[in-house]
C-alpha cells in the first residue's frame, strides 16, 4: 500500500489553489464521512473564504482535539486560514494569537512550507493594523521560505502581500509591478481565483489615484466575472461605489452597496460593514451634502478598530468635513490633530491624503502618483480653479459642492465648459454643446412665471408681441428645451401666465469677466414674418429678420449672402429668404450671378 500524498500535494489541496472553494466543501465537510487528515487545513481555508468561519474553527478544534501529535503543516496552514479571516473581518485581537503568539513559534521551523504560511501570517497581522514596512519585511521572508520549499501558492502569497504593502506606503508604481507579478504567478499555476483577486486589488488601487474613467471601466469589467471570495467581491462593489457617486452616478452606486452590505451581512466581518459604510460616506457626501453624513459618521466610529490605520484616517477625514460643515472649530481642530499624529505614527497614505486635502499647508497629493487628491482639495476648499479638470475626467458628481452648492435638483449651466448639468440629488446628467438660445431661455424661465410675451422679448429681442405670429415659435421653443432636457423634461411647466422652470437654474459664471445679457437669437428658432396681423387691415411694425438685414445691407452698401450672415451672426438660409422678400418690395437689387451675386439697398 503506497503511503498517502503528502500535505498540500492532495486533490483537494490542488483544488484549493485554484479556488474551488465551494467544490471542497460540498466534496468533503458537507459529505458523509471524515475528512482526511492531509486535506484538513485546506477545508478550513475553503470555508474562511466563502466566510463560514465559524465552521471552519469547528473543524480545526475538532481536528486538533483528536490529534496527538498534529501535523505541523496542517497547523500552520488552519492557524493562517483563520488568522486570515479574523484580521480581514477586523478582529485583531483574535488574529494575533492565531497569527504572531502561536505562529511566531514556528518561525525556525526546519519545514520552509510551515515558515512560508507562518511569516505570511505575520505579515498580514501586520498589514491589516497599519505596520506595512513590517508587512513587506515578513512578506519577502515568507516568499524566501516559499521558493526553498517549492511551494508556489504561498510564492504567490508572498509576492502579492508585498505589492499591497508598497502601494500602502505610498510607493503605486513599485506596488503595483508587484501585484501585476502575483498576477502572472497566478495564471502561470492555473490560480484563476487568485489572479481574479489580485485583479481586483489592482483595479481598485488604480481608481483611488487615477481619476479616468477607464480606472473605473476595469472595476465594472470585473465585477460583471464571478469572484470566488466574497473578500474582493465587496472590494469591487464599495470601490465602484464610491467611484459611480463621484461621477454623478449616485443612484447605481446605491445599488452597488446594498449588494456589499447583504454580502457582509452573511459573515460576522466588522471590517466588512466599516468598509461598506465608508463608501456609504462617500456617496452620501455627493447625493445629500457634507451635513447628512454625521449619523453614518458616528456609526463608522462605533465600529472602528483603533489599529486600522486606513479606515481611521477615512474617518478622521469626514470628521473634519462634517465639523467644518456644521461650523464645528473645536471638533474640527481634534480631528486634524488625530489626524497629523496618526500621518506621523504610520506615514499611511490615507492619513497623508486626507491631509492633503484639509491641512492648510499641506502638499496636495499623498505621493507623486496621487492624482485624486489635489481634486478633492480643491472641492473641499471650493476651488473652481479644478473646474475644468473636473469635467474633463467626468467628476461631475462633486461639481454641486465645488460651487458651494448642497445637493439637490437644479439646472447648472456652465458656460466656460460649453456645457448643462441636470443635477437630481447625486445624479448629474451631462448635456454637452447646448444650443445657443438654451441658457438664454432657461434664465428667463428661472425668473418665475414668464409668459410669452417676456420670452418673445428676451429671446429674439421682438418689442411687440402677437399671439398669431410668435405663439408657434415659442412653443417649438418650449419642446425644444424640454427634449433637451431629457429625462427631465417635467423641469419645465406651465405656469399661471406662461412657462417657468420647478428647479433652481445655476450658472457658473467666469472668474475673469462678468456675464454679459446674451444678445437676441434669431436662426436657430425662425420666426415667421408677417406685414399685417390675421384679421386686420392695419399695418404692423414687427422687428424681423428681414428689417434686419435691409439695415445692415444699407451700413454695408454692397454686400454678399456669407458676408451678411456673418455680420449678423445668422443662419445663410435666413439672409436669403429676407433678401428675396426685399428684392420682391423692390427695396434691394440684386446684382451678378452664383458666386458673383452681390446684393446692395435701392435708395
Amino acid at each position: 500500500m503506497s503511503d498517502p500524498s503528502p500535505i498540500g500535494d492532495t486533490p483537494i489541496a490542488r483544488a484549493f489553489y485554484i479556488g474551488r472553494y465551494s467544490e471542497i466543501i460540498k466534496a468533503t465537510y458537507e459529505a458523509d464521512g471524515p475528512i482526511a487528515a492531509a486535506d484538513i487545513g485546506f477545508v478550513v481555508g475553503a470555508l474562511t473564504f466563502v466566510d463560514r468561519v465559524d465552521e471552519a474553527r469547528a473543524v480545526f478544534e475538532g481536528w486538533l482535539g483528536k490529534s496527538a501529535q498534529p501535523d505541523p503543516r496542517t497547523l500552520a496552514a488552519c492557524r493562517f486560514f483563520l488568522g486570515l479571516a479574523a484580521a480581514r473581518a477586523g478582529y485583531f485581537d483574535r488574529s494575533f494569537v492565531m497569527l504572531v503568539t502561536e505562529g511566531f513559534r514556528d518561525r525556525h521551523h526546519p519545514d520552509p512550507w510551515v515558515r512560508a504560511l507562518v511569516f505570511q501570517g505575520i505579515a498580514c497581522q501586520c498589514y491589516f493594523t497599519g505596520r506595512y514596512p513590517g508587512a513587506a519585511r515578513n512578506a519577502l521572508r515568507a516568499l524566501q521560505a516559499a521558493h526553498e520549499a517549492g511551494f508556489l501558492y504561498a510564492a504567490m502569497l508572498g509576492t502579492d502581500m508585498r505589492g499591497h504593502s508598497l502601494v500602502q506606503m505610498g510607493q503605486l508604481h513599485r506596488g503595483i509591478a508587484m501585484l501585476e507579478q502575483a498576477k502572472k504567478q497566478a495564471h502561470r499555476l492555473g490560480l484563476t481565483n487568485n489572479a481574479f483577486a489580485v485583479d481586483a486589488s489592482i483595479a481598485t488601487y488604480v481608481t483611488r489615484f487615477v481619476p479616468h474613467s477607464e480606472s473605473l471601466d476595469r472595476v465594472e469589467k470585473l465585477l460583471r466575472r464571478r469572484a470566488h471570495d466574497s473578500y474582493s467581491q465587496r472590494a469591487l462593489l464599495t470601490e465602484a461605489a464610491v467611484q459611480r457617486g463621484l461621477r454623478g452616478r449616485c443612484r447605481e452606486a446605491v445599488e452597488a452597496l446594498d449588494a456589499a452590505d447583504r454580502d457582509a451581512l452573511r459573515g460576522d466581518t466588522r471590517r466588512g460593514k466599516l468598509g461598506s459604510l465608508l463608501a456609504r460616506l462617500w456617496v452620501t457626501r455627493w447625493q445629500r451634502g457634507p451635513a447628512a453624513c454625521q449619523e453614518l459618521l458616528e456609526q463608522a466610529i462605533d465600529l472602528v478598530e483603533p489599529r486600522d490605520v486606513e479606515f481611521r484616517a477615512e474617518l478622521l477625514g469626514f470628521e473634519i468635513l462634517v465639523a467644518r460643515t456644521l461650523a464645528d472649530a473645536d471638533r474640527e481642530q481634534r480631528a486634524l490633530h488625530d489626524l497629523r499624529a496618526l500621518w506621523r505614527a504610520t506615514h499611511h497614505f490615507a492619513a497623508k491624503s486626507a491631509l492633503g486635502q484639509f491641512e492648510p499647508m499641506s502638499r496636495t497629493s499623498a505621493f507623486d502618483e496621487d492624482a485624486v487628491t489635489p481634486l478633492l482639495r480643491a472641492v473641499a476648499h471650493r476651488d473652481q480653479g479644478a473646474l475644468s479638470r473636473m469635467v474633463s475626467l467626468g467628476l461631475v458628481g462633486a461639481i454641486p459642492e465645488l460651487l458651494g452648492l448642497t445637493p439637490g435638483r437644479r439646472i447648472i449651466i456652465i458656460p466656460s465648459e460649453d456645457i448643462l448639468l441636470l443635477e437630481d440629488h447625486g445624479d448629474v446628467i451631462v448635456r454637452q454643446r447646448p444650443p445657443r438660445w438654451c441658457p438664454v431661455l432657461l434664465r428667463i424661465l428661472a425668473s418665475g412665471d414668464s409668459s410669452k410675451e417676456r420670452i418673445v422679448a428676451g429671446l429674439w429681442g421682438l418689442r411687440a408681441y402677437h399671439p398669431q405670429l410668435h405663439d408657434p415659435p415659442v412653443r417649438t421653443a418650449i419642446h425644444r428645451l424640454r427634449t433637451f432636457l431629457q429625462p427631465h423634461a417635467a423641469w419645465i411647466e406651465v405656469g399661471e401666465v406662461g412657462y417657468r422652470t420647478t428647479v433652481p437654474v445655476h450658472l457658473v459664471a467666469s472668474t475673469d469677466a462678468p456675464i454679459a445679457e446674451a444678445p437676441p437669437l434669431w436662426e436657430e428658432i425662425e420666426l415667421p414674418t408677417l406685414e399685417r396681423p390675421i384679421g386686420s387691415r392695419a399695418p404692423m411694425i414687427v422687428e424681423s429678420s428681414t428689417q434686419l438685414v435691409f439695415q445692415r445691407l444699407g451700413e454695408l452698401e454692397l454686400a454678399t449672402v456669407p458676408q451678411l450672415a456673418k455680420s449678423l451672426h445668422v443662419s445663410a438660409s435666413t439672409v436669403v429668404r429676407a433678401l428675396r422678400e426685399l428684392v420682391a418690395e423692390g427695396r434691394v437689387e440684386r446684382l451678378g450671378f452664383a458666386r458673383a451675386t452681390r446684393y446692395r439697398p435701392l435708395r
